[in-house]
């Protein structure tokens, strides 16, 4: 067995160990104990907008608004085009204030930046599918923000991008990041 397959089946076990040990917010096993003793958030009234929303993983919020994007493919001499059809609730968005939460895929190496991708996945999730182009979306921030691995939520300008070269469909404008990303 070579050294690499080897690491492999060490990170599938230890991950597996993670998911079922189950892990705190400063990152550390939880125990039992804790466990016990962290008392149970207040939960918003059912049938709220606060319940829907705590309800939602916090690394899906806004991306359900931009789901209904096909994917049309067609040649331009000689080559395979790929271009975005938008539905009208997705073109009504154009131009307008969005709040969105993903993880960062930096397009640069620095601390901070104000340029990157935002992705609907973990990219470092080895049993996640790569994302695809209605999955991400290009980010111009109005401040450079800290890199993390973290999820993270940005409110900008939504820009709609059906024919990119670069395949992306959405760009984030003038985007903020959130309080408690």
């Amino acid at each position: 067995m070579t050294l690499q397959a080897k690491r492999r089946i060490a990170t599938v076990l230890m991950m597996a160990a993670v998911v079922t040990a189950g892990i705190t917010h400063a990152g550390t096993p939880a125990l039992a104990a804790d466990k016990k003793a962290a008392a149970p958030a207040a939960a918003p009234a059912p049938g709220t907008a606060a319940s829907v929303q705590a309800n939602i993983p916090k690394a899906t919020l806004g991306w359900d608004k931009l789901a209904d994007v096909k994917e049309v493919h067609s040649m331009d001499n000689g080559l395979l085009r790929v271009r975005a059809a938008f539905g009208p609730e997705v073109q009504a968005l154009e131009g307008k204030p969005l709040t969105i939460a993903g993880f960062i895929i930096p397009l640069e190496q620095k601390e901070k930046s104000g340029h990157f991708l935002l992705s609907a996945m973990a990219p470092s999730c080895p049993f996640c599918p790569p994302p695809g182009p209605a999955d991400l979306m290009e980010v111009r921030t109005s401040a450079p923000i800290a890199m993390t691995s973290e999820p993270i939520t940005l409110t900008g300008t939504l820009h709609m991008v059906g024919d990119d070269d670069n395949g992306l469909y959405y760009r984030l404008a003038d985007a903020t990041l959130q309080p408690g990303s």
